[in-house]
């Protein structure tokens, strides 16, 4: 089924110590204006499953490893997700960025021109932070449009609650391989009362806070209607450069992958369901980056490159 639907891939992460201390996030970066344009280095990225990922007109290639929950007639329908992910580094050249996201998105008529959703996690973009470190970051769109959305705060949307945690903020300490794992736990929902969509962070399995908020009425084809909600990484790249490390860096099979971990989907009502059994997954189509199943509210994705 996950290969069959179109998903739009909206970003996610940030990392913690054991509490949410400035330390933490020693600096905001929102400037990173690039003078070299980057597909959509306003507006989120827009990735179809089965189209071709190779675009000819920028010589960007795509992959990813997302679990997706699909809303279909006559079952429960939900407005949020909840999951505890891992962060890591690479050193990332320009043309080339990895990321692990969360995504709510309705894909209106399934044109491109429709789509309307929100993203956020961690992800490394030097073309967008015109550096190699770990951001926090949220993103969104509106019908498709790149006048219509955008990075971080880079233009009025995202609401920021919090004075500690803000979108674009490097992300300190890390996940190492071999060491210790830092953790953060990405909670979005819908509102009930406002209909606004409520993100929260937390630090090493802590109760997830308040850090911002997109308001009801900046994304108009969310209101009132059923969405899709995908977890997972991607990376994309030029042609010029080899496809970039997702996640860990390591494909789940080798036990060092990086993982979504106690994975909740939130109803209508705000009530957390625990998401125990598989979802529809969806991949690059070669194998690079395949995502595990879902086994206790976890699944793990990720690997180190992928032969275009």
């Amino acid at each position: 089924m996950g290969s069959s639907l179109q998903h739009i891939v909206l970003f996610v992460v940030l990392l913690l110590a054991t509490t949410l201390t400035t330390q933490c996030f020693p600096s905001i970066e929102e400037q990173g204006n690039s003078t070299v344009p980057w597909p959509s280095d306003v507006a989120p990225d827009l990735i179809f499953p089965n189209q071709n990922l190779t675009s000819n007109e920028t010589s960007i290639i795509t992959y990813y490893s997302i679990h997706t929950w699909y809303p279909e007639g006559g079952k429960d329908h939900y407005y949020g997700v909840e999951a505890t992910i891992d962060v890591y580094n690479h050193d990332l050249q320009l043309g080339q960025s990895s990321a692990a996201m969360i995504s709510i998105v309705n894909r209106g008529d399934g044109k491109p021109s429709s789509l309307s959703g929100i993203q956020f996690g961690w992800h490394i973009f030097p073309w967008l932070y015109k550096d190699s470190h770990t951001h926090f970051y949220t993103s969104w769109i509106s019908g498709g449009s790149s006048s219509k959305g955008c990075w971080n705060m880079k233009c009025p949307g995202y609401h920021k609650t919090s004075s500690r945690i803000a979108p674009g903020q490097v992300i300190s300490p890390l996940s190492r391989i071999n060491g210790n794992k830092s953790y953060i736990t990405l909670r979005i929902f819908k509102e009930p009362s406002s209909g606004d969509w409520k993100i929260h962070v937390g630090a090493n399995n802590g109760h997830p806070k308040l850090v911002g908020y997109f308001p009801k009425s900046l994304i108009t084809g969310l209101i009132d209607k059923p969405v899709e909600i995908s977890f997972g990484g991607y990376v994309k790249h030029r042609k010029s450069r080899p496809s970039p490390p997702m996640g860990s860096g390591y494909v789940f099979e080798t036990g060092r992958a990086a993982s979504f971990g106690i994975l909740k989907l939130i109803d209508a009502q705000g009530i957390d369901h625990t998401i125990v059994a598989d979802l529809p997954s969806s991949t690059d189509g070669k194998g690079c980056y395949t995502p595990s199943k879902i086994k206790w509210a976890q699944f793990f994705y990720g690997g180190p490159s992928c032969v275009d």
